[in-house]
């Protein structure tokens, strides 16, 4: 396995992510006529302590600092899908595994963010959350679907990671 690929592969693929995260957010905030807001009040939270969001102000600071959180959270998620992604190419079978982490990394993530984003994002944060990273993870994926086709050929042999046992 070339570490140097699966770092690149993973930039890429968190960028994508946090690149769709970030742009659904920015619809959802325009739309709602608060540009930002969705940033500025995490970013509040998270390094100011903010607890009211009617408290919030869209400052450059907290965009910025909570951006770059962000941005590094998914540079990680990047890596480690670009990670799995080679250890499905060379074993088919992890690929349930990497399904069922999936599925119980978001169903923990959205529990997460409805008890704790909910009282600073309201009622939908929830849905939006899971939007935007339906979202991520079908550009992620697409990318990495993409970067690897020995990764198809191999589950068009084995779908779902068939052994032949």
């Amino acid at each position: 396995m070339d570490f140097k690929l699966v770092l690149r592969e993973g930039f890429i693929a968190g960028l994508i992510g946090a690149a769709a995260v970030a742009g659904w957010f920015l619809i959802v905030d325009v739309v709602a006529g608060q540009p930002f807001y969705t940033p500025a009040v995490l970013g509040q939270a998270l390094f100011w302590g903010l607890t009211d969001p009617a408290m919030a102000e869209v400052t450059f600071p907290a965009v910025v600092a909570y951006t770059m959180v962000h941005v590094l959270a998914f540079q990680l998620w990047g890596i480690l899908a670009a990670l799995l992604a080679c250890q499905v190419e060379r074993f088919p079978a992890t690929l349930f595994v990497v399904v069922v982490l999936f599925a119980v990394y978001e169903f923990g993530f959205y529990i997460i963010v409805a008890t704790l984003a909910q009282p600073l994002l309201g009622a939908l944060a929830w849905t939006n959350v899971a939007i935007s990273n339906a979202v991520a993870a079908f550009g992620m994926g697409y990318y990495l679907w993409h970067a690897h086709p020995r990764l198809r050929e191999t589950l068009k042999q084995q779908p779902l990671g068939a052994t032949t046992d």
